[in-house]
């Protein structure tokens, strides 16, 4: 049923007449002041809202179903089967243009700060082609996923008091309604062809319906020709297996209909505007039960600080029979970096959930405190296996972490005493500016440098080799140079040396599918192969 088909008000001067007979307050009146049948008033404004708000799409299809196709299938060209090529830029900046050009057609003005999102989304596609680290891709990935949907919420929704936990869920439930909106694209089109007065374009859906239906008989056709034919076999086996396989087009056209449709479907949730702007203000509990609880976290935290500062900073006092304090400091470092993370969480739930109160500030202060105190233990423990094992994937991603917990918990302390400080904004701000560092950094690299640092010539052996060897094509000049610099005469047996450069060549040095082309064209493997060109 049309929203415009119910009779309208024929004097939009009168006032409803209101009785206070047990109705509730409902109107009394004519007929037509009455709820249509089946329709609530809520289901009508729903419906009303969504109408309003998805007709934008109906009227510039041409534009949205357009742009749409178009991303789909810059999508397929420049990311099937193409992980980290040098397209992932360029997809990555088309990305952002479409976003751009989205918003100025719909009316909305960019904001300043989605600027600084649409920069951080350059930047790290920009990252990925030039590394080797698969690992490292899958984060650019995520995060450039992260970023488009806050980018398409900062736009759409005043967010400007939204916290941590309010944007995760409205990231949930913004994706949630896209996936809800999958039938409009369908919807539009249809509505979009039927309207056309163009004969062709009428007919266009019965063509490709055809198109398809004639698939199979063209199979069975070909296959009978080819067994007829030998000259027809080899031409046929020629043309798909080198230029149109099945399993390519497929491929190739599921990721045209999956882009377009996720970007389609994409703006209409931002259209509908679905998720409720202002959090529901829950009543906060009284301060006087976490006030007893965080007294003895408190108290068992300055303990625990105060040994970590005589005992590992200061190095003074008598420890416990048996042990060093090499042996010492590397005891608990994640058991400690498990509680600075639950400190974070503890904080900002208290902030939340509790009713302010002085003595709450400064208990969650001095956590804050031995929060520092504990990341600083932690990465005095680990820089003492660095120093003694070299750096591995997982404790540089440690340290990395090590790092920015600590600057976000300094917005955590600022929050403590000014509840008007932008937390999630400052903390976005500081994830980002981390995690260029860390992609950017590349760190396969970084590892081997480090390792190569540490070489002596005298104590270089083949298993060096091989430990640098596990790791990604970024480390391949860390490679080539301890190889030149650091292999002395007997490190290898004959041609040992030879065969495994060789080796490292022919299986480090190529992309995930196939040569270097002008798709997947990626710095980190240009370099690998010309310093290692294989057999």
């Amino acid at each position: 049923m049309e929203l415009n088909t119910f009779p309208t008000d024929p004097k939009p001067d009168a006032v409803r007449p209101h009785v206070a007979d047990g109705t509730g307050g409902k109107p009394a009146g004519p007929p037509f002041y009455q709820d249509p049948p089946g329709f609530s008033l809520e289901q009508l404004a729903r419906a009303e809202n969504r109408a309003r708000l998805v007709k934008p799409m109906e009227e510039d299809f041409p534009f949205f179903g357009g742009i749409s196709l178009l991303f789909g299938t810059l999508f397929a060209f420049c990311l099937y089967k193409n992980p980290c090529g040098i397209t992932y830029p360029l997809f990555t900046a088309f990305a952002c243009l479409t976003g751009v050009a989205v918003c100025r057609k719909l009316g909305v003005p960019v904001k300043k700060d989605s600027w600084i999102l649409l920069a951080f989304a350059l930047l790290t596609g920009v990252g990925v082609c030039r590394t080797a680290d698969m690992f490292l891709i899958s984060l650019c990935t995520m995060a450039l996923l992260l970023s488009g949907c806050i980018f398409a919420l900062h736009q759409f929704y005043g967010d400007r008091t939204w916290n941590i936990g309010k944007y995760l869920s409205s990231i949930l439930l913004y994706l949630f309604h896209a996936a809800g909106a999958l039938p409009f694209p369908f919807r539009h089109t249809r509505n979009y062809l039927k309207n056309q007065n163009n004969r062709f374009v009428r007919q266009l859906p019965l063509f490709l319906g055809g198109f398809l239906a004639a698939l199979p008989v063209l199979a069975v056709i070909v296959f009978l020709l080819g067994q007829a034919d030998a000259i027809f076999s080899d031409l046929v086996t020629r043309v798909f297996h080198g230029i149109l396989r099945p399993s390519l087009l497929f491929g190739f056209a599921a990721r045209i209909v999956l882009g377009a449709l996720s970007l389609y479907c994409l703006v209409c949730s931002c259209l509908l505007h679905g998720i409720p702007e202002e959090a529901p203000a829950g009543k906060k509990a009284g301060p006087a039960a976490v006030i007893a609880g965080l007294s003895m976290v408190t108290l068992v935290y300055v303990a625990f600080c105060l040994i970590q500062i005589v005992y590992l900073f200061l190095r003074r006092g008598t420890l416990p029979d048996g042990y060093t304090y090499s042996a010492y400091a590397r005891q608990g470092f994640f058991q400690l970096l498990l509680v600075a993370s639950l400190n974070l969480v503890m904080v900002l739930c208290c902030l939340k959930y509790i009713r302010p109160h002085p003595a709450v500030k400064l208990l969650l202060t001095l956590i804050c405190a031995c929060t520092y105190i504990m990341i600083a233990s932690a990465c005095c423990r680990m820089m003492l296996y660095v120093r003694e094992y070299h750096l591995s994937y997982l404790r540089l991603l440690v340290l990395w972490f090590l790092a920015m917990l600590a600057v976000l918990m300094a917005g955590v302390t600022r929050l403590i005493h000014n509840p008007a400080f932008p937390l999630f904004r400052c903390s976005l701000a500081v994830v980002m500016v981390f995690f260029l560092a860390l992609s950017w950094s590349r760190p396969d690299a970084v590892i081997a440098w480090d390792y190569v640092r540490h070489l002596e010539g005298d104590t270089f052996s083949s298993g060096d080799f091989y430990y640098l060897y596990g790791l990604s094509a970024d480390a391949a000049p860390a490679l080539e140079y301890m190889t030149r610099h650091y292999a002395p005469e007997g490190a290898f047996s004959p041609n040992e040396l030879q065969i495994c450069l060789e080796n490292y060549g022919s299986r480090k040095t190529y992309p995930p599918y196939g040569n270097l082309t002008f798709r997947n064209y990626n710095f980190s493997y240009a370099k690998a192969r010309k310093l290692f060109p294989g057999p």
